[in-house]
Order: structure tokens, then C-alpha cells, then sequence
């Protein structure tokens, strides 16, 4: 499972949600993103009870000391302070290089949502977090 963060939404992440004492380590790794000079950067989040070994991505990624794969794969990103549809296109080609190690030439959105249907997710799932 992947996730993309582009700079806003980080800068929003570290203002607003920094009280979060249980994920000082992705503080941390989101700051040293937003000061440094790379354009993507990867934080893993690795399992932490066996249950949780099932989840572990099935594809290429790095593992942890205790030679597990992550469970949850979050993606940083300077390339656009907009999280679009050429955001998304972006995003799926470079995780597929990084991750599938296969490159992608076209992306094609099979189910784009309405407007109306994007604004009842948004005030549902975004606006009460705003503010």
C-alpha cells in the first residue's frame, strides 16, 4: 500500500498534527524531507505483530533490521504542490520504477469520480480536519 504527500500537505502534517507523540520518527523523517534537496523520498512503516506479517508488500522494497518488508509505503514530493491528476500520474510511474522496477508510459483513469462526488468526499473526509 502506497500513499503520496506532496510539500503542502506536509507542511500541514508537521503544523497541525505534530502532537502525535507515537510517530515522532515520521516527523522527524518529514522534516528532514522538506529541508533537504531530494524531490521524493520514502517513509515505511514495518510491521509490528506478527498479524501483521501478511500485510507486508509483496514487490521490492527495503527491509527493516529485522528483515521485513513494510506494510504501509508513504511517498514524499516536491514535484507539485497540487495533489491532481498529473500528480497521480506522476506518482504511479515513479513507484512503479522504484518499487516494480518497470517502467510506465501512460496511466489511464478508469473511474473518475463527479464533481459532486468529489466535494461530498472532501467536506466528509478533509474540511472538519481544516481550520
Amino acid at each position: 500500500m502506497e500513499a503520496n504527500l506532496t510539500e503542502p500537505c506536509l507542511n500541514y502534517t508537521l503544523k497541525h498534527e505534530r502532537d502525535w507523540v507515537d510517530d515522532e520518527e515520521f516527523y522527524e523523517e518529514v522534516e528532514a524531507f522538506l529541508q533537504g534537496d531530494q524531490d521524493v523520498a520514502y517513509s515505511y512503516s514495518y510491521p509490528y505483530y506478527e498479524g501483521d506479517f501478511s500485510l507486508q508488500v509483496r514487490h521490492f522494497a527495503p527491509l527493516n533490521d529485522k528483515g521485513h518488508k513494510p506494510v504501509y509505503i508513504t511517498m514524499f514530493s516536491k514535484l507539485s504542490a497540487a495533489w491532481d491528476m498529473h500528480e497521480i500520474e506522476r506518482a504511479v510511474k515513479i513507484l512503479a520504477d522504484d518499487f516494480l522496477r518497470i517502467e510506465v508510459e501512460k496511466v489511464e483513469f478508469l473511474e473518475m469520480p463527479t464533481y459532486e462526488e468529489t466535494k461530498v468526499s472532501y467536506e466528509r473526509d478533509y474540511a472538519p480536519y481544516v481550520g
